[in-house]
């Protein structure tokens, strides 16, 4: 019995093999393909839908700023994503992120 699975492992692993070098070679001919057809028509990533996340996606509308530097009131962050050097430096000398919200 040990012998029959043995052989059902390796005959398993060979054919593993041959489809990981069969769809490697796929996957580089239509990489080429794709490749000779972005340079032959100009595609961009956007068109190609390639831009940002991979997905296609709507176009946002620019945030309204809710922070601003005290020091220089013409720099002002959303409040999204990386904080900007003088947003930690205001932090790490003790302030608070309330401190430097915009009053509407």
């Amino acid at each position: 019995m040990d012998n029959e699975l043995d052989l059902l492992e390796k005959q398993i692993a060979e054919l593993q093999g041959k489809y990981k070098v069969l769809l490697d070679n796929k996957r580089a001919d239509a990489l080429q393909a794709t490749r000779q057809a972005v340079r032959q028509y100009g595609f961009t990533a956007s068109e190609l839908g390639l831009s940002g996340s991979g997905a296609a996606k709507k176009p946002s509308s620019p945030k309204e700023p809710k922070y601003a530097n005290p020091a220089n009131p013409e720099q002002t962050w959303v409040g999204r994503g990386a904080s900007p050097k003088w947003v930690k430096a205001h932090i790490e000398t003790g302030g608070t992120l309330e401190q430097l919200l915009i009053k509407r």
